[in-house]
């Protein structure tokens, strides 16, 4: 009961200091399960793997990438295209925001059980919105409507340290975080990945209790076939 106790005292400590950081300004909120290098896109991160330390420009390379994708699709809008994009897991130079910061938490904790999580404050001010074409989808799919996601769009493919607040959630936290999330706040696995991208992304934790179900219920499930099949 104890221990339940300081861990309630350390997720309330942390949800406080969200809170009191965000007080006086417009804030958008990232989740990252565990401390990378950069703050950055999917498309940068691919990029900075074939040049290093090379400098290269993103935008130029994510346009030649744009020219191709409207072949396959019937939409003239590149954002909007971009955003379609990184729905099915393709590369872009967009990043994942959410004006939700209980829904960034979830993604703070939710992997990497044995790292620490951090959660990402980027304050919107004329200039960063400018800057970073910070931007809501005009047509959101279920997924984008439950995360509550806002793009943003760094010139350079990542976002300069010093224009974000970090907050850090211990890897010990996460699973008592997550509990806490659901319970109070409804937030879940399912909530959060609520379309058939979530369905696959759980098939395979689910697979083995719907075998398990069939074999424990053969007669059940053998009228259901029979009756599904006339």
């Amino acid at each position: 009961m104890n221990t339940q106790r300081t861990e309630l005292n350390r997720i309330l400590e942390i949800i406080g200091e969200i809170a009191e950081t965000t007080a006086d300004g417009d804030f958008i909120y990232r989740g990252e399960p565990q401390h990378y290098e950069k703050v950055s896109s999917s498309l940068w991160r691919e990029c900075d793997k074939v040049f290093g330390a090379e400098q290269f420009d993103i935008e130029a390379i994510q346009q030649r990438m744009l020219t191709v994708a409207k072949d396959y699709i019937h939409e003239e809008d590149n954002f909007e295209i971009l955003t379609e994009l990184q729905h099915y897991g393709g590369h872009t130079n967009l990043i994942d925001f959410t004006i939700d910061n209980h829904i960034a938490l979830f993604f703070a904790c939710d992997g990497f059980p044995e790292k620490p999580g951090r959660i990402i404050l980027f304050q919107r001010t004329e200039k960063t919105n400018e800057e970073y074409k910070i931007k809501e989808p005009q047509n959101p799919r279920n997924r984008v409507i439950a995360q509550k996601s806002i793009f943003v769009r760094p010139p350079k493919g990542f976002i300069e340290p010093e224009n974000f607040t970090v907050i850090d959630i211990p890897g010990s936290l996460k699973e008592p975080m997550l509990n806490h999330l659901q319970k109070q706040h409804g937030i879940s696995t399912k909530t959060v990945y609520n379309d058939l991208h979530g369905f696959i992304r759980n098939q395979s934790v689910h697979q083995r209790t719907y075998i398990e179900v069939y074999k424990s219920e053969p007669a059940q499930h053998k009228d259901f076939l029979l009756q599904d099949r006339s």
